[in-house]
C-alpha cells in the first residue's frame, strides 16, 4: 500500500519552544562585506501586528556565491530565522548579498497559515536590483514596492510584511 499525502498543519505558537536560534538575526558569512541592518513588521490584513510569526531568510554571499554550510554544528553561511516580537517587528543584521540583483528569499510561517509564505525583499538603493526580471515584471505596478526594502538611514532598511487586504505584500506560489 502507498503512503497516503496528509494535509499541512499550522505552525502554532509552538516554533517557540523547537525552533529559535539564538542570535538567528545575525546573519554569517565566510568573506567579509558591508553589513546592513534589514527592520520592519508583520500586520495581518487588519493592520494589527503578528506577534508569533517566523521570518527565514536565505542569500548569495557578499561575493555572489552560495555557500556551503558552515563546518561543524553552526548553522549554514547566509541563513537567518527571527520571530517576530509582540508588536510584530523583527530585526535580520546581514551583509548586502552579491550577484545581479541583491535580494533576500524570504519565508514566513504563522499561525494559521498551513503552508509558509514565500517572497523576496529587494534593496532599493542598489541600482543591481532593477535589472531583476521579477521586478521588471511588475514594473509598473503598484505592488512592486512591497517587494522593495526602503533605506531608513546608514546601511539601514526598512520592509514591513502585510499578510492581506490593501497594501499586501507579493507571495510566490513555489
Amino acid at each position: 500500500m502507498a503512503a497516503r499525502r496528509t494535509p499541512s498543519q499550522t505552525v502554532g505558537p509552538f516554533f517557540h519552544e523547537a525552533l529559535r536560534w539564538k542570535d538567528g538575526g545575525n546573519v554569517t558569512f565566510a568573506e567579509a562585506g558591508r553589513r546592513i541592518v534589514l527592520a520592519g513588521r508583520v500586520i495581518d490584513g487588519a493592520g494589527e501586528p503578528v506577534a508569533d510569526a517566523m521570518i527565514e531568510t536565505w542569500q548569495l554571499s557578499p561575493l555572489g556565491k552560495t555557500h556551503a554550510p558552515a563546518a561543524g554544528n553552526e548553522r549554514p553561511h547566509g541563513f537567518g530565522r527571527v520571530e517576530t516580537g509582540e508588536d510584530g517587528s523583527f530585526r535580520i543584521e546581514t551583509s548586502m548579498p552579491g550577484g545581479e540583483a541583491p535580494c533576500l528569499e524570504v519565508a514566513l510561517f504563522a499561525r494559521g497559515l498551513l503552508k509558509a509564505l514565500r517572497t523576496r525583499v529587494y534593496f532599493a538603493a542598489e541600482e543591481r536590483a532593477r535589472a531583476d526580471p521579477v521586478l521588471h515584471a511588475m514594473a509598473g505596478s503598484p505592488r512592486v514596492r512591497t517587494l522593495v526594502a526602503q533605506p531608513a538611514g546608514d546601511d539601514r532598511y526598512r520592509w514591513d510584511v502585510r499578510l492581506q487586504g490593501e497594501g499586501e505584500t507579493v507571495f510566490f506560489a513555489v
